[in-house]
């Protein structure tokens, strides 16, 4: 490739864009232009400019800087009521002139280090809760990731499914654009009668998305499964697949630079084998969700996936 490779953001979609017909496994593989990093890193400049970029006449986006006066008012009221929760906090501060919201609220608190205690006491009852129905509950949440297209940056969906109990975790399904009569699919395949994911499960765990509406619960419904809805901005209480979200993100898909659904699917598949056979899971005392029979005689042999993103090992005759 002759002359200069340019710079800023031409250099930055030009690469980014080039590399969509490449299977990323294979970067190491090309003639070193640019080393696999460096294309990793535009394309991830990429997808935070998506969501980042400012156009002219527009304001930056972010959250607001919160005045050292509303923090104070609300520390004081927390502190003063320990047994108010946010949204009485909120609708106080509200009253007294201060326009603040409820997340703002939480925001300030959990900052702090305080929990109003309506919270403490429900966490407390779920955290039994959990305890005690863990190995007949299972929970749902989607993840999301870039896929590069010569058009753009598409969002894809991937709704997961976990055993709360054993940790086990399932694909439900990956769609660009999500929609009820897709969630409602997705829920009566997790509940088929031969070999549903839900086959035996008594709760089911999700949180306010507005996909997960009254048509798809009730799918879970009709095989006897009751539907646990979260309160608002309480990830912490769907703990156990908030942990799979963040590492099935930080281990797979923002390593991977997607081309196509079906590269997703594949990437998707190899990471829940690794996942659920060979990773070992600290909540499970470091043991792994369901591991594969071994010799103990043989030899230990080294397993890659993600071709070489992640290794497990195991214990495996030699080939004759």
């Amino acid at each position: 490739m002759g002359g200069r490779h340019g710079t800023g953001r031409t250099r930055l979609l030009g690469g980014a864009t080039v590399s969509k017909e490449l299977n990323d496994f294979l970067l190491a593989a090309i003639e070193p232009t640019w080393a696999p990093g460096t294309i990793r890193k535009w394309y991830s400049d990429l997808v935070e400019a998506k969501y980042n970029s400012v156009n002219e006449g527009q304001k930056k986006r972010g959250r607001k800087p919160i005045s050292p006066e509303i923090v104070e008012k609300v520390l004081q009221l927390a502190k003063s009521n320990p047994d108010w929760g946010y949204e009485h906090i909120a609708g106080t501060m509200r009253y007294l002139g201060y326009n603040v919201s409820t997340t703002t609220i939480r925001h300030i608190l959990e900052a702090n280090g305080i929990v109003p205690d309506p919270e403490r006491r429900l966490r407390g009852d779920w955290s039994q809760f959990i305890e005690t129905q863990q190995y007949v509950t299972a929970s749902t949440d989607f993840a999301q990731v870039e896929r590069l297209t010569p058009f753009g940056l598409v969002r894809e969906s991937l709704l997961f499914f976990m055993d709360i109990g054993s940790r086990e975790v399932c694909l439900g399904g990956i769609v660009h654009n999500p929609d009820s009569n897709w969630t409602t699919q997705i829920a009566r395949n997790m509940c088929d009668m031969w070999d549903g994911f839900m086959l035996g499960k008594k709760y089911l765990i999700h949180d306010r998305d507005p996909l997960f509406n009254k048509r798809f619960d009730s799918v879970f419904e009709s095989i006897g499964v009751q539907i646990k809805r979260l309160p608002p901005f309480t990830p912490q209480m769907n703990a156990r697949m908030e942990n799979f979200i963040r590492a099935i993100k930080t281990e797979c898909l923002n390593k991977i630079i997607f081309t196509s659904e079906r590269q997703l699917r594949l990437a998707v598949k190899e990471y829940l084998e690794y996942w659920n056979h060979y990773r070992p899971h600290a909540g499970l005392g470091g043991k792994m969700v369901k591991p594969y029979p071994q010799d103990m005689n043989a030899p230990v042999r080294e397993v890659s996936f993600l071709g070489g993103l992640l290794h497990g090992y195991r214990r495996e005759p030699m080939a004759a």
